[in-house]
Parts: C-alpha cells; structure tokens; sequence
C-alpha cells in the first residue's frame, strides 16, 4: 500500500535529492496534481540515504539519529496541512503553482511573508539568503556555517553588479549559456581568480536548482554540460618535519598574536583536524582511554567522533605557556595573518613558483614558502607527513576522518620522488 498523501487534486511524497549521495542529502517534498504537473519544495531536512525509508516516507528508526522522531513528525504534519489547505483552493488556485508554493511557505518556512508571490530571480536570491542566514542561526540539524552564508550573498552581489553594469536585465528566463558566458568575462575583466569565479558559478547553480525544486523557475538550460563551475588546482603546500620542528623552537615570546596563532597551529598539525576544531578546543575534550588519554573531536563538517592521542608537543605547548590548559580561541583571519608572520621567523624560506589564473591571464611568480602558510596547511601537512612516516593510511584516516583513500591521496602532497622511496622501503623491494 502506498504511504503517499492523496489529496483531492494531487499526490504528496517525500524523495531524496539525490539517493546515490555519499553524504546528507535533501529531503524534498513533491507534489504531483494533474498531468506532467509536478511541484518539488525542500523541507530544510537532511539525511544519509541509508536512513532514509522510502517505502514509509521517513526517517528510519535508528538510536544513532536523535532528531528522527522530531523530523517524522514535521514530515508528516507538512503533507498533511498543506492536503487540507489545497482542498479549501478554488479549482483553478488547485492549478497554479504559485499559489501552491505560497502554501509551502507558510507551512514550511513558517512565514507569511508571501503575499506577493515570488517571481523574479532576485527576489528568489533574497529570499534564498534570507532562509539561509535563518538556517544558520536556528536550525541545528542541517546547520549552515556563517561563511557558507556569506559565500551566497556575495554570489548574489555579484550578480546584482553584474546586472547592473552590464545593463543585462537578468532574470530565470535569461539565464542561458550566453549569459553564462558574459558573466564570466565581466569576472575576468573585473580580475577575479578562475577558482573564485568558479565559486560564485557552483553557488549559482545551487539557487538556481532550489529555484526549480521549488517550482519557481522553469528554464532548465543552466543543467547545460559547458555550464559548469570552472577551475584549477589550488596553491597548497605543507610543512616538512623539519619546518614544523623550526616552527615549534622559534622565538616568539615578543609578539603575543604571532606566538598564540604559532601554537594553534601546531595543535592543528598534532592533531590533523581542521581549523574549524582544532582553533578552540578544550580540556572538556581531553578523554581517557586504558589510561591513555586522547582528545575528542565531533568533526563540524562530517559529524564524525574523531579520537585523537594527545602528542607530546601538545602537552608541553599547554604546560610551558598557557598554565595546562589549551591556548584559547583565536579568530581565524588573524591566524592565517599571523602564522605567516611567525614562518618568517622560523626562517621557512624555500621559494614556491605558484602560477594561478587572475582576469583570464596565466600570472607566474615566485614567493617565499612562509607566505603560503594558512591555518589549513597544519591538517595537510600532518597528513603528508604521517603518511611519509610510514604511517598505516587507514590510521591517518581515522584520525583526519577521510572516507576513502581515494579522497585521501588527492589530499596529501607528496612529490613522486617521495612516495617512490617509501615504496622503496616496503618489504616487496627488500
């Protein structure tokens, strides 16, 4: 027996967004009323599709996801709600899907801001970024970084500039491969990187798909294969065993910020996770274990409990300067700033010739390896290193939380001279 909701005009299911997904993925409610009549809106829920029961159209009954029973309910509340509401709808409001939508929102957005019916592409943008920064502040189950936020508004400004200097009139029925095309060269022009450009494209299309699950936009030829987000491989080094060990003894004692910024980032190195848990960590993680202690990560990006041994440069790191404890949260513009500052001084000083695309032009140029140090380059670099140490690649996996060895390998940076000598040393070449 089918779990769909039959309502007098139509037939409301949930699907998956994508059901061959690795990671979570929407849940979405479609709509189907009438012949090749379809209207698709995101519930703000996500789930791994292993979770998901699509014969019953919930979450399944797992204990390791406490949020399901809430989720089910809402779930079926939405569906059920909105079948009442539609069946109070005048025969011909039945058929028009802006109404339909106005209906969604107020169910599901819990808003009734929808007296005038979103048309435009613009004020669809706006109203992206207002659910999102709500998303952000208030929903803790799928929730959303500050800087993923502001990395959509500045796609959408970008968008506004572009409307306006190149007098385009964007909207949903405009947005094709020449436009695709145009606002690409008014980036280049403007002397965006190709990876940025490519940023605010796959920031695009994500509005523009929402766009259309919502059934607000119908032009479907920004699903072209050449409109795409374009880019290239990003500047990205990691520190030898000797620039971390230069790194740890330089003397820093006189600038404060440099020397704050310095042992985060070596607690990121020690520890292989990124900025995002390693900045702000606390002796509330320290657990342990058949006497051994650890700390405890629950990783922001995947959700993963991550343990990780407490490394000896850790402990005197927390004894010798900050009276046991771990060194307080520091903003993560500031390390990126300042742990440059203190690779000066640490003498990391190897030229890097780094070649990026800026304004469609290839630029080539040479800089000194300190001033690409990031708060990033910590997690790359105990990953390289672990993995030159002849560490087991499942045992650094464990502790950098990588999924498969796939995703591992494209991470590291290490030179085919490097792995070949460690594959020199297997037993085989023994």
């Amino acid at each position: 027996m089918s779990r769909a909701i039959q309502s007098t005009s139509g037939t409301i299911k949930y699907r998956l967004k994508d059901v061959n997904s690795k990671a979570e993925t929407s849940i979405i409610l479609d709509y189907s009323f009438g012949r090749n009549n379809r209207l698709k809106f995101a519930t703000g829920y996500k789930v791994f599709p292993k979770s998901w029961d699509q014969s019953n159209q919930r979450i399944r009954a797992l204990s390791t996801l406490k949020n399901r029973e809430k989720v089910n309910k809402d779930l079926l509340r939405y569906s059920s709600d909105f079948a009442d509401q539609v069946s109070n709808l005048t025969e011909v409001e039945k058929q028009n899907r802006k109404v339909l939508r106005s209906l969604l929102e107020k169910i599901i957005r819990d808003t009734d801001e929808v007296d005038k019916p979103i048309t435009s592409f613009f004020e669809f943008a706006d109203d992206f970024i207002k659910s999102k920064v709500n998303q952000a502040k208030n929903i803790g189950a799928v929730k959303l970084s500050a800087n993923t936020v502001r990395q959509y508004k500045q796609t959408v400004n970008r968008l506004k500039e572009f409307n306006k200097k190149v007098k385009y009139n964007l909207d949903f029925d405009a947005i094709d491969l020449k436009f695709y095309y145009t606002f690409i060269q008014y980036l280049e022009e403007n002397n965006y990187s190709i990876n940025t450009i490519g940023k605010h494209i796959k920031n695009l299309i994500t509005i523009l798909n929402r766009a259309s699950e919502d059934g607000i936009n119908t032009n479907f030829k920004y699903r072209h294969r050449e409109f795409k987000a374009v880019s290239e491989e990003a500047i990205s080094i990691y520190l030898t065993e000797s620039e971390i060990e230069a790194l740890y003894r330089a003397d820093l004692s006189k600038t404060k910020d440099w020397e704050l910024a310095r042992d985060i980032f070596l607690i990121g190195y020690y520890t292989g996770q990124r900025v995002s848990d390693y900045n702000g960590i606390t002796k509330e993680q320290i657990k342990t274990f058949d006497g051994r202690q650890v700390f405890e990560f629950k990783q922001k990006k995947t959700k993963k409990i991550i343990y990780v041994p407490i490394h000896p440069r850790v402990r005197a790191i927390m004894k010798e300067r900050y009276d046991g404890n771990l060194p307080r949260k520091f903003n993560d513009p500031y390390i990126n700033v300042y742990i440059k500052e203190a690779g000066r001084v640490a003498k990391i000083n190897e030229q890097i010739t780094v070649q990026r695309t800026v304004g469609g032009k290839k630029i080539t140029e040479t800089v000194l390896k300190h001033n690409l140090i990031v708060s990033h380059t910590a997690r790359r670099s105990f990953c390289t290193n672990a993995y030159l140490s002849k560490m087991p690649t499942i045992d650094i996996m464990a502790i950098s939380g990588h999924s498969t060895e796939r995703e591992f390998y494209k991470y590291i940076k290490v030179r085919p001279q490097e792995r070949a000598v460690k594959i020199a040393d297997s037993a085989f070449f023994q």
